[in-house]
């Protein structure tokens, strides 16, 4: 199964359109992991899957793209984080159990 860390440049699929974006967090919600990522456009993602119909980290793309680093993210991920500027996405309606 794979796993994205912070920082970490991943494809995403939503609605059939791929777009490049980078995983701002990961935490496990009703036993699943879900991942907040910033897109590109800085639109943020929230709670998604690696698996899904609709919007989702795209496994294979993330693979062949991402982590062979052809296509890099062009969201600066560590600048933001040195000047604590990322945004904060991590929707807590989800249950106490997920903080």
């Amino acid at each position: 199964m794979a796993t994205y860390k912070s920082g970490q440049t991943v494809i995403v699929t939503q609605d059939d359109v791929n777009r490049v974006g980078t995983v701002l967090d990961r935490y496990v919600v009703s036993k699943r992991v879900v991942y907040d990522v910033l897109l590109e456009n800085r639109s943020a993602m929230v709670m998604i899957t690696t698996s899904g119909k609709d919007t989702f980290i795209n496994k294979l793309l993330t693979a062949k793209l991402c982590d062979t680093e052809l296509i890099e993210s062009n969201v600066p991920y560590k600048q933001l984080v040195a000047a604590d500027a990322l945004p904060i996405c991590r929707t807590y309606s989800a249950g106490k159990a997920s903080w």
